[in-house]
């Protein structure tokens, strides 16, 4: 593994996707050690990760995330004019009695002078006696989250300002200052150390004067002094902690990582090679082809080292939360496609592979703009055996069915569509049995995991928890094709209608099950996926009621397979 992210690490040297620069002096800033959520990370990660939870962007006006939260701890007066805040609605500002015509970002100065209305409003919806929130009522409370974390971030150096007064009464920063010879002990913010300054021992109290004469550095703009006291901070740590504490190779692989971007690069080249498949027939074939395939390999090894270095990172396997299975299972479908590819030229592999793995991991940016995606795990799911059995098991299942899903939509289209081959159309059917079978057989291996590791946590193999029911869903669903195809019941239409609608069960049952809060394993974060979920959903019901008929009507209700055997086919 550790060779893994050496390897990794070179690749740090190419440009990440943006064209930021990385300023020079913030580098002992970005590497600072701290303890957030239960993980030590680099400050640079507590950075990004602030910053779109409260944009939904990467960078601020010209700023990557690094030096946009040196601002605010600095520096902060600078920053009330920053149009930090998303703001999905005008009716939301409008709420609080402020014109947001226009505007989908908001400074805290814009917020101002409806910060007590919004408190008011998030009290009422946040209340222990709230009915459950709907949209609008979830954006409020999250504006005035992103609005508390930002104002407690004022104030999280003022000790270091000449005056030396709190304004907002409430500072908050990351803990950067462990206490003790031990990482693993209670660390501090820097504001809750000064005011504790006269218990703390004296190495921690040089620690904290340390941190002062940054604070004072960066707001005279002396480059070097800031420099200079971050580095001289870091070596106190490793003093007291231990170098491999401080200066871990964790840091720097996780700040290489964050710089890469490997699943966005991974994004653009599967659409790239997405949108070439999809010329190709038009111009240029072959280049168009090759070109498309090598866009393919290259996302597909950026994706994979982007969940190696994960896992060095956290020393956990592959998929540990929603976020990750969407990254775990966009790679798999990738896999699968780049096979499928290798073994049928003309078959439906590159673009359904190209296809999951684009659609996937825009899904899983959306899910990693709530937070740390490689936090701490809930106690029932601290176990890597299972989550690298179970877990992965059941993501393989997925993501056969997420590619079946995708194929059974090219065979409708190529049964209503005139003027086709039908050894394409024959070479297409047969993938869609083999991912099928793939999905079914590695949906029902992990299941009878999950019920041996359920007996092992609650005492009970099964106990019809709406995720058991949502496997059993599945499985019970391509049981149902494969016995009718079996039959004779239905033909390629029905198994490519029915590979939809296994889409559809997979869809609920992956995470649209944590929707209804209840259960054992709602483990994910869904806020806000209820309407994407039902939008989803009908777009399937939609296009099987547009391409049903269709494609009955362009077929023939009987063909003949053989001499005297004769087949139902729709």
């Amino acid at each position: 593994m550790k060779r893994a992210a050496g390897i990794f690490l070179l690749a740090c040297c190419l440009p990440g996707p943006t064209p930021l620069p990385a300023a020079p002096r913030l580098d002992s800033f970005r590497r600072l050690p701290v303890l957030e959520q239960g993980r030590v990370k680099p400050l640079d990660t507590v950075a990004r990760n602030l910053l779109r939870q409260l944009s939904g962007r990467a960078s601020l006006a010209g700023m990557d995330a690094a030096a946009w939260l040196a601002r605010v701890l600095f520096t902060p007066a600078a920053t009330l004019d920053d149009r930090v805040f998303r703001v999905d609605s005008p009716e939301l500002l409008a709420a609080i009695g402020i014109d947001g015509e226009g505007r989908s970002h908001c400074s805290f100065a814009d917020l101002r002078p409806g910060l007590n209305r919004l408190h008011a409003l998030a009290y009422r919806y946040a209340g222990a006696g709230a009915e459950r929130p709907g949209r609008f009522e979830r954006e409020i409370v999250r504006l005035f989250q992103n609005v508390s974390a930002y104002y407690g971030l004022l104030d999280a150096f003022s000790f270091a300002r000449p005056d030396g007064a709190l304004t907002t009464g409430t500072p908050r920063a990351p803990a950067i200052l462990p206490l003790g010879s031990d990482r693993d002990g209670p660390w501090l913010a820097p504001a809750t150390a000064h005011a504790r300054a006269a218990s703390l021992p004296a190495p921690i109290r040089r620690e904290i004067a340390l941190l002062s004469e940054a604070a004072r550095a960066y707001a005279a703009d002396a480059e070097q002094e800031f420099d200079r006291a971050l580095e001289e901070f870091s070596r106190s740590l490793q003093e007291r902690l231990g170098s491999a504490a401080v200066r871990s190779w964790r840091i720097h692989l996780e700040i290489g990582y964050n710089r890469v971007a490997p699943f966005l690069l991974a994004a653009w080249a599967y659409g790239l090679a997405l949108l070439l498949l999809m010329l190709s027939p038009l111009v240029c074939r072959r280049l168009l082809l090759r070109v498309s395939i090598l866009l393919l390999l290259a996302g597909f090894g950026l994706h994979g080292g982007g969940i190696l270095v994960r896992m060095a990172i956290t020393s956990r396997p592959p998929v540990t939360n929603l976020y990750e299975t969407f990254v775990f299972v966009a790679w798999t479908a990738v896999a699968l496609g780049l096979v499928m590819a290798r073994l049928q030229k003309q078959g439906p592999g590159l673009p359904a592979g190209a296809l999951s793995g684009l659609a996937l991991l825009v899904i899983a940016g959306r899910f990693g703009l709530e937070g740390d995606t490689m936090g701490m795990l809930a106690a029932v799911l601290d176990s890597n055996l299972w989550l690298a059995t179970h877990v992965v098991t059941i993501a393989l299942g997925y993501a056969g069915f997420v590619v079946a899903g995708i194929i059974g939509h090219v065979v409708l289209i190529q049964e209503f569509s005139p003027g086709r081959p039908s050894a394409p159309r024959a070479g297409t059917v047969r993938s869609l049995y083999s991912v099928l079978a793939f999905g079914l057989v590695f949906t029902a291996i992990g299941t009878l995991m999950g019920g041996i590791w359920a007996d092992q946590s609650w005492g009970r193999f099964w106990g019809w928890d709406p995720k058991e029911n949502g496997a059993l869903l599945i499985i019970a669903w391509c049981a149902a094709l494969f016995h009718a195809r079996l039959a004779g019941w239905i033909g390629p239409i029905g198994m490519a209608a029915g590979s939809v609608g296994a889409l559809v069960c997979v869809a609920l049952a992956w995470f649209g099950v944590n929707l209804l809060g209840l259960g054992l394993h709602a483990y994910g974060f869904t806020s806000g996926a209820a309407r994407g979920l039902l939008v989803f959903i009908a777009c399937e019901l939609l296009f099987l009621a547009v391409a049903l008929p269709l494609a009955r009507k362009k077929r023939h209700a009987v063909q003949v397979d053989e001499p005297g055997n004769r087949r139902e086919e729709a």
